[in-house]
């Protein structure tokens, strides 16, 4: 019996024709850990995770063998995976992968079997790839109309008294930002990972566009609304009231524009002037607490923490301000820190502000300073 020669692809292949042995081996299934549409959530098994949620590992689909935390931001593939569990580099991380694989040694019966399982495995993923593109294409035809079929007035909507519950008061701005809708019955379906109970009915929602750098339409944001006893409004008591229907990796909500040369029209994003600047929050509450403190500025809102690092730009944005939460929680300062140096590295001048004027964030600053007056 000899050593095969087996390249680096290779052996992912046949890891990827074993996913679930492989999941289960480096991120073991601890009593909450479960698996919904294509994805094994269990505790990142390379750094101290108490809760069940944030660490996922895809098990099926084109996205097979790679895993995501978006508690820290921290992604990879199925060879990361192994890496990040045994705490070893890529070289380690590949030797490992031949014991488990049983590559050592080989005689020509398992030679053949190896050699099957990379040609299966290769054509589940063109297969897989294929179904998943025309997946993405109607979950974005899906978001587009529910975002085109909602109320673009927003002037005394559920929305426009949300907003102004926290702080923003659309009125004040001279025009109302595009990418916000009102859509009176948005349809949601959750289930408390803790309790088991089951949320599913229609909600009114503040539904928001969200498109990549090149302009395009990829997904929808919903925050699912609920009335108050004071007249008021705020999000609906579910588990979730934000959610994203669609695939945003590095896009992101194009809240506001700015102003115009000589106060004229702002253009879009990708049609901006080189040297632009780009203000980047999380969400569009602390997005439009910018835009309330100084309508000039561009906004945009990443949606999440771990989206901030992968925002797609186009190249003319030369600066970037990151208005970040003030999180002492060591996962998101990893995050943002990631954030920080992944545009550093593309060469274009990143600056962070953070509240420290009482709590959390922009927002929370906002509506405290407000109180205050």
């Amino acid at each position: 019996m000899t050593r095969a020669a087996y390249s680096v692809q290779d052996i992912k292949d046949m890891l990827l024709d074993r996913v679930d042995q492989v999941a289960h081996a480096y991120a073991p299934a601890v009593p909450s850990s479960y698996t919904r549409k294509g994805r094994y959530f269990t505790l990142n098994p390379g750094r101290i995770d108490r809760h069940v949620g944030s660490f996922y590992i895809y098990v099926t689909g084109s996205k097979k063998g790679r895993w995501q935390d978006h508690a820290t931001g921290d992604y990879g593939d199925i060879i990361d995976l192994i890496a990040l569990s045994l705490r070893c580099d890529n070289a380690g991380a590949i030797r490992a992968a031949r014991g488990f694989l049983g590559l050592e040694n080989e005689d020509p019966a398992a030679k053949a079997r190896h050699r099957e399982m990379i040609e299966r495995s290769r054509r589940n993923q063109r297969e897989a790839a294929r179904a998943d593109a025309k997946k993405r294409e109607c979950r974005a035809r899906q978001a587009q109309a529910i975002f085109l079929g909602a109320s673009d007035q927003l002037r005394n909507s559920p929305v426009d008294l949300y907003l102004r519950g926290r702080g923003i008061n659309l009125a004040e701005l001279g025009r109302q930002p595009g990418v916000i809708r009102f859509a009176p019955e948005c349809y949601c379906s959750q289930i408390d990972e803790e309790t088991g109970q089951v949320f599913e009915g229609k909600y009114p929602a503040m539904v928001a566009a969200v498109t990549n750098y090149k302009g395009e339409f990829v997904a929808v944001h919903r925050t699912y609304l609920a009335p108050t006893e004071d007249g008021g409004w705020t999000k609906a008591p579910i588990p979730k009231p934000k959610k994203v229907l669609g695939d945003y990796p590095g896009a992101a909500i194009n809240v506001w524009r700015g102003i115009g040369p000589r106060g004229g029209k702002p253009v879009s994003l990708p049609q901006c002037a080189p040297g632009t600047h780009v203000f980047v929050t999380e969400g569009i509450e602390d997005a439009l607490s910018v835009v309330s403190l100084n309508p000039e500025l561009r906004v945009i809102a990443a949606i999440s923490l771990g989206n901030m690092a992968g925002l797609q730009l186009p190249a003319a944005v030369h600066q970037i301000t990151f208005v970040a939460d003030k999180d002492e929680n060591e996962e998101a300062r990893a995050a943002l820190n990631r954030a920080l140096e992944e545009h550093n590295t593309s060469g274009r001048t990143v600056r962070l502000w953070q509240n420290r004027w009482g709590g959390k964030d922009l927002n929370d600053a906002l509506q405290s300073a407000q109180g205050a007056a």
